[in-house]
Parts: structure tokens; C-alpha cells; sequence
């Protein structure tokens, strides 16, 4: 009993120290020495347990502590506490137990070994220190993958969101994802361990010099990913074009207030404060960006009632006279028909809608990735279904999942390192003066909108570069969770999206943490968390490269979950066939017992 104590300890230490690393109320962006000994408590915990059945509680408590304690704020989401932080603590656990079997397997096969296969490939081959230790960071980046994919991913309390400190490492993603951060973590931690192991436990001689080969490999594999990150993070980069943008931090609830007039008087007057520090600065503003959730209204609809609201200053009337072309939070209804298309007459969208410089609404992008069972619920799609939470919840738990991958074009200004000319027919063999030279259009710059979560998943971010996106524009609202931690949470979690894509990412947040983030990581400009306040970014635009993540996407994971497979798939062969021997054995020696008994009765 114990023993059993002890591991569940070791389990619970664990995911207080990875909460602590993870960005939290106290340090606020994380703190990346955390996770260098994270994981050595759960890695000794599963040397020393004896069942299965301890194998999937001790992950399921790591696991389940750790989202209670980083991601707390989920309580505060609406009346949907229960689902956002209860179910989805429940569901990352049982992902994490069930994780947990797979963490055990390598010394559940050694203890049931005997001299039958000491020299058996296994042994050889399987119960190394370096396959242990590359092992058990696969694992737990198969996890990582699990819990962060799907309609249930969620994709915060990872190692990764940990180490945003440390530029130079983060810039391993462009290769690949986050997934190749976590596992350099972890296995630097298993490492650690079997160092442990090998000084209290006496390790053999040749055991030990398999951990200094495999440590002497690590350190190979950091200095190559060390090499890559300073090349990558202090590489020159000249932006092709540049996009003045005002970004506006309302910082209000959406949900507290009836209608929407007052957050757009507020976003009207930061808006205004914005374009005018630009005129001040000899700049156009090329784009006014808004967050999430601002307008209550429906689009298409709602298109008139916005030259008339708010009576004070109507919405498209205020974008028309400042001439400047508005992204703004909203909400898209699709009418349809049930008897054809078997959904709801209406479907109501969660939507980022684009106004051009004269007040005309142009287009949406409706929100892919819902938070599950508070944005999304299961068979709403059903019209029964709909109309009843309809009347019980309300249309906001209703909101149906975006169909396509929508892009903007806005027009951007050039720099010098823009490839096109200025102009064009010019006849070099004449005076400038005796020709009438005839101007390029203005440039453009393909943006496109991920709101809120969508901006976490690969499923939808990587399709929106690969289609040509040359900017993320994220508009979103954490201001619900009033936790700065959340705020950040989510920022570092997006922040991948730039290096993982060399991709400008502007991030606008009703509460914060709206920034701008140049493809290698760093932060150029940001607003402060919690205030009222817009801000002016001259946000630069860079030629689009073909990284070896946008190319390949998740790779590393999935060679991750190869590992895990083959060596759960080999060892159920290799100990099936080692039981059906130890069983023949054994019955053989049964027989010849019964040939003597039976020899001894002729007798």
C-alpha cells in the first residue's frame, strides 16, 4: 500500500509542477525550466507499479490534475460549465489513463520475462535505455496528438504552450509542429530518470552505458535543433508588403448586454482614435479589425439595419466616411430546406464579416472548430433537435460549424522588396515626361479569419495557408474566463500557427491578448490585457514559403503513434507466442508425468 502511495505522489507532483510551467496566474507566459523535471516523477512512477490497473489511474490523475489546475477559467464559461471545464477534465483523463497502459507496457514485459528469452530481439532491442526513453516521449506525444485532434481536441495544457520563452527551440516547429518540442522535452526528462534509476538502483555496466550513449545522441539532436533555431529566429526577413491595421480591444461582455449598441459605440470611438494616430503619423489605415462576437444582428439581414444602428452613429455609415474596409465579429444565418437538405430552415454561423471601405457587406468566414457541447451539441443538425434547445438554451448553443475556407483580398501598401513595379508599359527610350505611364492596381494582401479555437487546430489552419492565406487575422473573445492566464493560454498556443507556417499572425481580442506575430515567433506589438484601448500596427507581410510542417503536416506525431503501435503489436505477438510455448511446456511435462504414472500402474 505503500508503494502505491508513493507512485500516485510521484503522479500528483507531477502535474503540479507541469501546471506551474504551463502559463498560469503567477507567470503569466510559463516558465520553460518546469518542464525539464515534469516528467522524471511520472517516469519513475510506472518503474515501480506492478498492474495495469495502476498504470491507468496513475496517468488518468496526472492528467486530470493537471487540466483542473491550468485551465480552471474553463468554469467561468457561461452556464456551460459543466461541460467546457467538468467534461472536458473527465475526457482528457480517460484519454491520459488509457495512455497510460501503453506507458507501462515496456515494464510489464520485463517482469513476466524469464531464461527462456534472455536473448530474445526483444530484450535486445526493447528493453535498451534509449528505446525506453524514446519510448515513453512518444507516448506521451501520441497523447499530446489524441487529446489536441478532433471535435473534442483541446489543445491547451501541453508541454509546448510551456516553452514560448524559448525562441530559439520554438522555432522547431516550422518542421515539426509542436510535437517535436514536447518530445525533446520529455525525453530530456527520461533521461534524467534513468540516470536516476541507474545511481539508487545499481544499474549494470552495460545498462549504464547505454543511457551515456543515448544521452551523448540527445545532446547531438538539441545542438542540431539549437543550430536550426538561432538560424531561423535571427534571420533576416523583408516583408514584401505591409498592411496598416487598427485593431480595437473593447473589453466588454457580449453577454451581459441586450443589444449591441453600446459595443459599437465603443469600437467606434477606438476605432476612430486608431485611424487618426495613423493620419498623425503621415499613414492610411488599411484595415480596422474587431473580435469576436460583436454584432448580434444576422448577416445577410442584418445589412440594413446597420445604416440606421445605432441611431447615434449607424455602423456602415461610420465605415463608409473613414473609408477603410472593417473585419468585425459577428453572426451569419444560412436558410435552407429541411425537406432537401434534411438541417434546420435556419442555421446560425459564429462569423468574422468583412465590410469594404464603402460600408458594404462583402462576405463572412464562419468559425470551423466549435467549442464542443457549449458552441456545438450533438444531432442539432436535427430540426426537432434544434427547435427544442432552441427554446431551452438559445441560439448560441446552436451555432452550426462552418462549411468552407473563406478569403479576403485587401488592398495593402508595397515596400521595396515588393517584386512588382509601380507602373507599367514605360518606354525606356523616352523622357518619362512624353509618356503617359499607366499604374499598377493597388496591391493586395489574402487574408483570411480563423476565430477563436480555430486557430489551435491544424485541420483548419494548415488548409487555409496551403490555399493561399498571406495573413492570419484571429479574432476572438476570452474576455468570459476574466483570467489573464487563459488570455495568454490561448495566445501562445496560436502563436505557433506563425512559425509553423511563416506567417504574419494578428490576433485581435475583446479583452486581449491581441498582438502581432512575425513568422519567427517574436511579438512586435501588442495591447495591454483588460482595457479599453485600439491600437496602430504596421503589420508586415512576407513571401510565402513552403515549410516542411505546412508541407507534411503532423508527421512527427504520426511516427510517434507508429512507434507506440508497432511495439504494442510486437509484443502482443511476442508474448502470445511465449505463453503458447510456456503452455506447451508446461502441458508436456504434464504428459510425461502421466506416461510414468501409467508405466508404474503396467508394472
Amino acid at each position: 500500500m505503500n508503494t502505491i502511495l508513493q507512485v500516485f505522489f510521484y503522479s500528483i507532483f507531477s502535474s503540479i509542477i507541469l501546471s506551474a510551467a504551463i502559463p498560469n496566474e503567477i507567470s503569466l507566459f510559463g516558465n520553460p525550466i518546469l518542464t525539464l523535471i515534469a516528467f522524471v516523477p511520472l517516469y519513475l512512477a510506472y518503474t515501480k507499479i506492478k498492474t495495469y490497473r495502476h498504470a491507468f489511474f496513475l496517468f488518468f490523475v496526472q492528467t486530470l490534475i493537471t487540466h483542473l489546475i491550468s485551465s480552471f477559467w474553463l468554469g467561468y464559461f457561461k452556464d456551460f460549465a459543466i461541460f467546457t471545464l467538468g467534461a472536458s477534465a473527465i475526457g482528457t483523463a480517460c484519454i491520459g489513463g488509457f495512455t497510460g497502459f501503453f506507458l507501462y507496457l515496456p515494464y510489464s514485459t520485463s517482469k513476466s520475462h524469464d531464461k527462456l528469452n534472455n536473448n530474445s530481439f526483444y530484450q535486445k532491442i526493447f528493453e535498451t535505455p534509449a528505446f525506453k526513453i524514446i519510448y515513453f516521449s512518444a507516448v506521451y506525444v501520441a497523447y499530446e496528438w489524441v487529446k489536441s485532434s478532433g471535435f473534442l481536441g483541446y489543445p491547451w495544457g501541453t508541454v509546448s504552450s510551456a516553452l514560448f520563452r524559448w525562441h530559439v527551440i520554438t522555432q522547431l516547429a516550422s518542421i515539426t509542429g509542436t510535437y517535436g518540442i514536447t518530445f525533446i522535452v520529455v525525453m530530456f526528462n527520461a533521461i534524467a530518470a534513468e540516470y536516476f534509476i541507474s545511481y539508487f538502483e545499481n544499474a549494470t555496466a552495460c545498462y549504464k552505458k547505454g543511457i551515456h550513449i543515448t544521452a551523448k545522441l540527445y545532446l547531438v539532436l538539441i545542438a542540431c535543433v539549437i543550430v536550426h533555431g538561432v538560424f531561423q529566429y535571427y534571420l533576416p526577413r523583408h516583408p514584401v508588403k505591409t498592411l496598416n491595421t487598427v485593431l480595437v480591444q473593447q473589453n466588454s461582455d457580449p453577454w451581459k448586454t441586450p443589444t449591441d449598441n453600446e459595443s459599437i459605440r465603443v469600437s467606434e470611438k477606438l476605432s476612430n482614435n486608431g485611424i487618426e494616430e495613423f493620419e498623425r503619423q503621415n499613414k492610411k489605415a488599411e484595415l480596422v479589425v474587431w473580435s469576436e462576437g460583436v454584432l448580434k444582428h444576422s448577416f445577410p439581414s442584418a445589412s440594413f439595419h446597420y445604416t440606421i444602428a445605432p441611431s447615434e452613429s449607424p455602423l456602415r455609415n461610420f465605415i463608409a466616411d473613414k473609408d477603410v474596409p472593417f473585419l468585425i465579429g459577428g453572426v451569419f444565418a444560412r436558410k435552407n430546406d429541411p425537406e432537401k437538405t434534411g438541417l434546420p430552415e435556419t442555421q446560425y454561423f459564429n462569423a468574422a464579416i468583412m465590410f469594404d471601405k464603402d460600408g458594404e457587406y462583402r462576405g463572412t468566414y464562419n468559425k470551423n472548430h466549435l467549442v464542443p457541447f457549449a458552441e456545438a451539441l450533438p444531432f442539432i443538425e436535427i430540426p426537432a433537435v434544434h427547435d427544442f434547445l432552441k427554446k431551452t438554451i438559445g441560439i448560441s448553443a446552436g451555432w452550426a460549424p462552418g462549411d468552407q475556407y473563406v478569403f479576403f483580398d485587401v488592398p495593402c501598401s508595397t515596400t521595396k522588396y515588393y517584386m512588382l513595379p509601380a507602373v507599367k508599359n514605360i518606354d525606356l527610350n523616352k523622357k518619362i515626361e512624353e509618356q503617359q505611364i499607366e499604374e499598377i492596381d493597388r496591391p493586395t494582401v489574402k487574408i483570411t479569419a480563423p476565430i477563436c479555437f480555430d486557430d489551435a487546430f491544424t485541420d483548419i489552419m494548415r488548409p487555409l495557408f496551403l490555399n493561399g492565406a498571406e495573413l492570419f487575422v484571429n479574432i476572438t473573445d476570452d474576455s468570459w474566463s476574466l483570467m489573464k492566464s487563459s488570455e495568454i493560454q490561448h495566445f501562445v498556443v496560436a502563436s505557433y500557427r506563425a512559425i509553423e507556417y511563416r506567417t504574419t499572425l494578428v490576433r485581435c481580442a475583446n479583452a486581449g491578448y491581441s498582438v502581432v506575430v512575425t513568422p519567427d515567433g517574436k511579438v512586435i506589438d501588442d495591447l495591454p490585457l483588460f482595457e479599453e484601448v485600439s491600437g496602430t500596427f504596421t503589420v508586415p507581410i512576407y513571401k510565402r514559403v513552403m515549410t516542411t510542417y505546412a508541407r507534411f503536416g503532423n508527421w512527427f506525431a504520426y511516427l510517434c503513434v507508429i512507434i507506440v503501435l508497432f511495439h504494442a503489436l510486437y509484443t502482443y505477438l511476442t508474448f502470445s507466442e511465449y505463453d503458447y510455448i510456456k503452455s506447451e511446456r508446461k502441458s508436456g511435462k504434464k504428459s510425461k508425468k502421466h506416461r510414468k504414472k501409467n508405466q508404474k500402474k503396467e508394472h
